[in-house]
């Protein structure tokens, strides 16, 4: 069975996971005392936008699958610009690394249960689903049970003396 949905979710987390990769090397580039052009910090800033934009639907549209993680948001914030990271207080560096690497690990984690959830829905039948759906309704049971009675009824309103009329022809 698919689930449209979520094969669009999961093509949304790729995309996300591709540009918090594009970001770590916009964070390395931040760090190095090479001088930054006006073209890398306009990248930047579209990066960090679309991965806002990006984040936040996801985040809406699974709804409670994922746990909502403000670090993402709070990484964006620390660096405004690719030349601030060279302003940082001593020991962030670190910890704005170690906080990308924790979402990192934590994209990676979500995408493998929606991959997981994938893979379980395309273990089970389009029809079973189908049959379940229609025999899970107690009206269409109830239906179903008149119907099958109405049917016996004929039968055997129609068959009984055929029947008998058969019996009494071969004990003559």
């Amino acid at each position: 069975m698919r689930d449209r949905k979520l094969e669009k979710n999961i093509g949304r987390l790729d995309s996300l996971i591709e540009q918090w990769k594009q970001l770590s090397q916009f964070l390395d580039r931040g760090f190095r005392p090479e001088p930054i052009e006006a073209r890398d910090e306009a990248e930047f800033l579209e990066l960090k936008s679309g991965i806002a934009r990006e984040y936040e639907l996801l985040m809406t549209t699974l709804g409670t699958i994922s746990e909502r993680d403000e670090k993402v948001l709070r990484l964006l914030n620390v660096a405004p610009s690719l030349q601030s990271l060279r302003e940082l207080e001593e020991g962030m560096g670190k910890k704005v690394v170690g906080d990308w690497h924790a979402v990192f690990i934590a994209m990676q984690a979500l995408l493998g249960r929606l991959k997981g959830r994938q893979a379980t829905l395309a273990g089970i039948s389009s029809l079973r689903m189908g049959m379940l759906r229609v025999f899970g309704n107690p009206v269409i049971v109830v239906m179903f049970a008149i119907a099958a009675g109405y049917g016996i009824y004929r039968f055997v309103d129609e068959w009984v003396p055929r029947l008998q009329h058969f019996l009494e022809q071969t004990q003559k």
